[in-house]
């Protein structure tokens, strides 16, 4: 039904030829029209996004793109990947030998399913991004070899770990390449940019959880333009245990009062209960436009989606894991703890893990702003959150080691 849902919302006209865009390289393929509706076929489509087609064992028909493989069969409105089966408006047909594909397939599923895909409503046009799972600019140590830490390796807190096995902390430095986010601060000052803010306590955040025994993948490396959507995505593919994404805060206005706002909270996804949540979580989601070119479609049934991940452990391990960062926090910070929050943050959906995003200090405000552009306070705040991120697993794994006692 949530399928089905997303499909019928995500929904578009087709135009008569379909817009691949790749930076300034652009690739046409037509749209063919039916009495039922629009397709397109599956071996043009696949040629225009570097894929392939094949045949699949059981009359079903392959469609890979990078890592992802889309399975279809002749007459059904359904597809599958992986082990999870969608239902479609429309069946793929064939004609002759040639596959044809609903025009919902490219508009709606394929974002939803393969990474570095945007299909953007206004142009019509499918835009692809590269992301740091096709050319990771700085390749996890490791990541899928989860050995013994050895007991006498100590940690950032100085404390002996209690893991027995090693885990993948996916870092996310917020925004990046033409999406500076925030700016600030009101009212004069040295100018601070989020997204090189982020990008430097992400790395120090890494740094410091290497330091003791744990894999990190950073989502970026660079100052470079990764999709929201993605970035659940490589937490996944690398199967993350933890995410964590850095942002800076700003006020929703530009006058004096709003300059006084200051403090630190941490967020995990669920519906946001406050209207200062409700802002955060407009400021941040609008990072989508600078990867389609156009504010992200209405309708999207994210509800669907929150309501989904509220029936799995995922959600309480989030808020837990928010509540340890925030505390840790509160020790040297001069900014006053706004404490855990909750919200609908695009960046957190896909990841199908323990996630937060840590608003570290008000880039509006002239004070915060100054404290967070300082070295030596970045890697202070970096220091507690990786702190806070070993403390979380050590619990979590004294709660699990517990309950198969």
């Amino acid at each position: 039904m949530i399928g089905l849902l997303f499909f019928l919302q995500t929904a578009v006209a087709a135009p008569q030829n379909l817009v691949v865009r790749q930076g300034e390289a652009v690739k046409v393929v037509p749209v063919t029209g039916s009495t039922t509706g629009a397709y397109i076929r599956a071996d043009l489509l696949a040629a225009a996004l570097g894929g392939s087609v094949a045949n699949a064992p059981n009359a079903h028909y392959r469609v890979t793109l990078g890592d992802t493989q889309l399975e279809l069969v002749e007459g059904v409105p359904f597809v599958r990947s992986g082990v999870t089966v969608i239902p479609m408006m429309l069946p793929a047909l064939r004609s002759g030998q040639t596959f044809l594909l609903p025009f919902q397939f490219v508009s709606g599923l394929i974002p939803k399913l393969a990474s570095g895909y945007f299909f953007d409503n206004a142009s019509r046009e499918l835009r692809i991004f590269t992301t740091v799972v096709r050319h990771p600019a700085e390749p996890p140590p490791a990541a899928t070899q989860r050995a013994t830490v050895l007991p006498s390796q100590p940690s950032s807190s100085g404390r002996p770990p209690k893991r027995t096995t090693r885990y993948l902390v996916v870092v996310d430095a917020g925004h990046g390449g033409p999406d500076n986010g925030m700016s600030g601060p009101i009212g004069g000052g040295p100018r601070l940019v989020e997204k090189y803010i982020t990008l430097s306590v992400a790395k120090l955040v890494a740094q410091e959880l290497r330091s003791s025994g744990v894999d990190v993948l950073m989502t970026r490396t660079t100052d470079t333009l990764i999709a929201l959507s993605d970035r659940g995505r490589i937490a996944n593919k690398n199967k993350g245990d933890v995410f964590v994404s850095i942002h800076v805060n700003a006020t929703g206005s530009r006058g004096a009062s709003a300059a006084r706002e200051r403090g630190f909270e941490t967020y995990f996804l669920a519906e946001a209960k406050s209207e200062d949540a409700l802002r955060v979580e407009k400021m941040e989601n609008e990072a989508v436009r600078f990867e389609t070119g156009a504010y992200a479609p209405k309708g999207d049934p994210l509800s669907f989606i929150i309501n989904d991940m509220a029936q799995n452990e995922h959600l309480r391990e989030s808020n837990d894991l928010a509540e340890t960062i925030q505390q840790g926090l509160r020790t040297f910070h001069p900014g006053p703890s706004r404490g855990v929050q909750q919200a609908n943050f695009a960046v957190l959906r896909g990841s199908y893990m323990p996630a937060v995003l840590v608003e570290i200090g008000f880039g509006t405000n002239p004070a915060e702003a100054e404290y967070l552009s300082d070295y030596s306070n970045q890697r202070e705040i970096a220091r507690s959150v990786a702190r806070s991120v070993l403390d979380y697993i050590n619990h979590y794994e004294a709660r699990v080691s517990g309950a198969t006692k």
